[in-house]
């Protein structure tokens, strides 16, 4: 439907409000950033009206004032708005820039999350960014949109190759910060690549990710059903699992279900998942270190018998616990760093000898308060990503209600068809239900 479309109204390039000092204007990239893919990680946020509950009686000066203290916040966050260089090694911090779209949709927030379905989200985002490794804009792109209601959208996108989920975080809430002028929140990153030793090792290229003819959708575990799926995986062995793992299990399960359905028989399968270093590491990084600071474990069903759920938790949890025993133990942040670059060619020799084995991969953004992010009109009524092109892919965040969380799983189209109706799946989780259910805001939202 047309008015589902947003209306771009204008493109600028917001550089920060200072000029970075000329001995700050060469910033290297660390191998994990290298190693990082050369896409873009999007988030954005929906906030309700406020006042009267019409588009045109949006304050006119609403966009000037996030550009603004966009502007005052890419002063701290230098390299954001400067430029990879020819080798993808190092940004060129010459202020160039961050692009921003200003846009309007004629169509009320509420009409958005009633049913959002991950499609949907990716008009919040600039047209031909999303998981496009060759897009060659700003390090950073943002896109607010305004509804008719008078409610906005804030669609953030930052290259993974200068931060992980950690970074964009930081990020968005040091601009919500400078934007409502908190004294309360002193906007001071902390540039990883910059306090760490430098390790000069060659380039490290990632490979690229594999696309197929794939579909997303979102399925929304409440806090209730989460805690019914903890108790029915718990045993003597594994007393108190998480979430996160829970529902990582849960979709890792359920997905392998729906290959063999389409193949006829079980074939070897593994999960890979990143985590956070900065807090187990001593002293911990602080929760404002920007860059990437994250290694991945992964789990392996070989057969059937790997593919119970309980055994499938407990092989996430031992996966995490050896990962946190080898790279973060009594280790500071240089001797961790120098233990996953001296295992990022093992890794990588591991991942390519993967010949007929089905990998998956699941993110999470849980515990990440992306749903307390203010910028002057309260929390987010809700958060979302995008839709994916990548394929086996799982994305977790933090559902609105407190416990509860959001997974948008991308499958090819033939698994997915049989995926979607797992009924094992179904009963702890919903098919993309209402975005408002459970969530106060105004009835014009």
């Amino acid at each position: 439907m047309e008015t589902m479309k947003p209306h771009i109204i204008s493109k600028t390039t917001i550089k920060p409000s200072s000029p970075t000092p000329n001995h700050l204007t060469a910033y290297n990239l660390s191998s994990l950033d290298q190693l990082s893919p050369h896409i873009y990680m999007p988030v954005v946020l929906f906030y309700p009206s406020v006042g009267s509950h019409s588009q045109s009686n949006v304050p006119d000066d609403i966009f000037s004032r996030l550009k603004n203290s966009l502007s005052k916040t890419l002063a701290q966050y230098y390299p954001f708005a400067g430029r990879l260089s020819d080798t993808s090694s190092m940004i060129n911090c010459n202020d160039e820039g961050v692009d921003f779209f200003e846009a309007r949709m004629d169509c009320k927030l509420s009409d958005i999350l009633k049913q959002p379905e991950p499609q949907t989200l990716d008009l919040f985002y600039p047209s031909g960014i999303l998981w496009n490794d060759s897009y060659e804009g700003s390090l950073v792109v943002i896109q607010v949109t305004i509804f008719s209601c008078g409610g906005i959208a804030i669609g953030v996108c930052i290259l993974h190759r200068i931060g992980d989920g950690c970074t964009i975080n930081a990020f968005i809430k040091d601009w919500a910060a400078t934007t409502i002028q908190s004294h309360d929140h002193p906007v001071s990153p902390v540039f990883i690549s910059s306090s760490i030793l430098w390790h000069n090792d060659p380039p490290v290229l990632s490979d690229k990710l594999e696309q197929g003819n794939c579909i997303t959708r979102r399925f929304v575990f409440s806090a209730s059903k989460l805690a019914n799926l903890k108790n029915m995986v718990k045993n003597s062995e594994l007393d108190n699992p998480s979430r996160v793992e829970c529902v990582s299990a849960l979709i890792y399960k359920c997905a392998m279900a729906a290959s063999s359905a389409i193949s006829g028989s079980s074939r070897p399968s593994i999960l890979i998942q990143p985590v956070n270093l900065r807090p187990r590491i001593v002293p911990p990084l602080p929760e404002n270190s920007v860059g990437n600071f994250s290694w991945f474990f992964s789990i392996m069903a070989r057969d059937e018998s790997d593919q119970k759920l309980d055994k499938l938790v407990s092989a996430l949890r031992n996966g995490i616990a050896q990962l946190f025993d080898k790279y973060t133990k009594n280790r500071t942040a240089n001797e961790c760093y120098s233990l996953i670059c001296e295992s990022i060619k093992e890794s990588r020799k591991a991942l390519s000898n993967r010949s007929g084995v089905h990998v998956y991969k699941c993110s999470s953004l849980c515990r990440y308060p992306f749903n307390k992010i203010n910028f002057g009109r309260g929390k987010p009524v809700w958060v979302g990503t995008s839709s994916s092109l990548i394929k086996d892919t799982f994305h977790l965040v933090d559902a609105l209600e407190e416990g509860g969380i959001e997974a948008l799983v991308t499958l090819e189209e033939k698994e997915m068809a049989i995926f979607e109706r797992d009924q094992e799946l179904l009963a702890f989780a919903y098919l993309n239900p209402r975005a408002l259910e459970n969530v106060c805001v105004p009835v014009d939202v």
